[in-house]
């Protein structure tokens, strides 16, 4: 579905994951990737075997430029055959507390992280290399507190810091080409259907084999205790990663009909991790509790999205609210009635939001959504326009405003304000850059606007269709002006050639 048709409150359908086999085609697969493989469930141990020393065989085996490279080519095929959630508001929250969580680490500096939730209802969170760290549905639905999401986004980020994968990666040369892509096949597959994946994973493995998919303890036990580490750091409350473990486990053994939870598989949680992580947990400093607002309407906004059932759901929200009105149920009430047109019902729900979560910018924007669809695009953009004074650096309120500005035709101020919310983010939503690039076609800037869509590719790391599009830019400026001139630095940029060099312009670019 094109993200400019999306319409994030829609029930979002799990693709044909048929597309993964694709990515076992491609030349860049080769032997050791195994270990790198492995952690796109979670999974990647070595049967116990004994780690290497930091900066040593690590990094001769797989550097971390040459890690950001797989994970980014592993993240391409993920948003091709996986049903992520691609709405601006909910990716805004998760990608916020994963930043959180990855400043606290000490090590954000090396390492850019990207998080992304999939609509999945299985229990699940994976990292894969790089710093890419994925959560499904189903696992932030069980969690109760923003800590204890937090808790377990923070194990994943500390198996990125400590560079699981490369350790990984220097001890899983033994493996063959044909096991990696049997076991991506399967860890792909399984992300929409456990049961496929498992087929195909007994399919294409021997025992021996099957056993390298769990972490091994060593890292399991590093990573809690470096995850305490960051959600200590990040003023969250250590406990939350003993409590996200006894959910996980109250959980998987409600989980009768299904097996062992997907994450469990994954992750191996015994006896003694829960009070292993409440003992290292108390010599940490006392943390409160955090406020639960942003999480209580990310979670509404998610289930409204996530569900197949609206009424049922409903149902639910409706009967919580009758006992204890609270911000998710309020919240998730005006959403339900907005998708459903019924607009005055909408407003009255978020008019009771404001008592509970005053002038919060996610319950502006659904007013300004119910503003919209009632024919007031002059009050929309005024509350969006005080919005936006307000919170600059949020994208989902730049995104909006700017939606409407070009609808009403001021494309000059909609170009203005993206590019002042490109200027103060030092790490913007690439999506900015393809707004951009539709309001310059707009206003007939033609090469400004496959340069932006240039940027916006690079920012997804889709640098073949970055160079395309810059490629295409050269065709709209001056022969030897300042244009070009910067187009083709940007162009060598991408290619990695040094400045000064002349490029093979007859490269075939991937």
């Amino acid at each position: 579905m094109p993200l400019h048709n999306y319409n994030p409150l829609s029930p979002l359908k799990k693709p044909d994951c048929s597309q993964s086999v694709s990515l076992f085609r491609r030349g860049w697969v080769r032997t050791g990737v195994l270990s790198m493989v492995l952690s796109l469930s979670g999974g990647m141990s070595l049967a116990q075997q004994n780690l290497p020393s930091m900066g040593e065989p690590a990094d001769n085996a797989l550097s971390p430029i040459e890690e950001k490279q797989l994970g980014a080519q592993f993240m391409r095929q993920i948003r091709a055959s996986m049903p992520l959630v691609r709405d601006v508001p909910t990716t805004e929250y998760i990608q916020t507390l994963g930043n959180r969580l990855a400043l606290a680490s000490g090590k954000a500096s090396q390492l850019d992280f990207t998080f992304f939730v999939i609509n999945d209802d299985q229990i699940n969170a994976f990292a894969i290399p790089g710093g890419y760290v994925g959560i499904n549905v189903g696992l932030i639905e069980a969690m109760n507190r923003e800590e204890q999401l937090a808790g377990v986004v923070a194990h994943e980020v500390a198996h990125v810091t400590q560079r699981h994968h490369a350790r990984a990666f220097a001890l899983g040369n033994q493996y063959s080409i044909r096991t990696a892509a049997t076991i991506l096949a399967a860890i792909l597959i399984g992300q929409a259907s456990s049961e496929a994946g498992q087929a195909a994973l007994a399919a294409g493995m021997a025992a021996n084999q099957q056993s390298a998919v769990n972490f091994t303890r060593t890292n399991e036990i590093e990573a809690d205790r470096i995850g305490i580490e960051i959600l200590t750091n990040a003023q969250y409350n250590p406990n939350a990663m003993a409590e996200s473990f006894a959910i996980l486990r109250r959980q998987n053994s409600l989980n009768t009909s299904r097996g062992a939870l997907q994450y469990l598989r994954t992750h191996p949680l015994d006896e003694n991790r829960i009070a292993e992580a409440k003992d290292r947990a108390r010599v940490s400093a006392d943390q409160s509790i955090a406020p639960q607002t942003d999480f209580q309407l990310f979670k509404a906004r998610l289930a409204v999205m996530a569900t197949e059932d609206r009424g049922q759901l409903q149902r639910t929200f409706q009967a919580k609210f009758d006992a204890k009105p609270t911000a998710e149920t309020t919240y998730g009430l005006a959403l339900i009635h907005l998708e459903a047109n019924r607009l005055d019902k909408a407003e009255s729900y978020l008019d009771q939001l404001r008592d509970l979560a005053p002038s919060h910018p996610l319950a502006e924007l659904s007013r300004a959504q119910v503003m919209e669809n009632k024919g007031d695009l002059d009050g929309a953009v005024a509350l969006l326009e005080k919005l936006y004074e307000n919170y600059p650096e949020r994208f989902s309120v730049v995104e909006k405003l700017v939606d409407l500005q070009t609808r009403k035709r001021r494309l000059s101020k909609a170009m203005e304000i993206t590019k002042q919310y490109l200027r103060r983010n030092t790490d913007p939503n690439p999506l900015a850059w393809r707004q951009l690039a539709s309001v310059q076609e707009r206003l007939g800037q033609t090469a400004a606007s496959h340069e932006s869509l240039a940027r916006y590719f690079t920012g997804l790391n889709e640098l073949g269709r970055a160079l395309n599009q810059l490629k295409l830019a050269l065709q709209y400026v001056e022969p030897e002006s300042k244009d070009e001139l910067r187009l083709k630095a940007s162009m060598n940029s991408i290619r990695g050639i040094p400045p000064g060099q002349n490029p093979d312009e007859n490269k075939e670019e991937n």
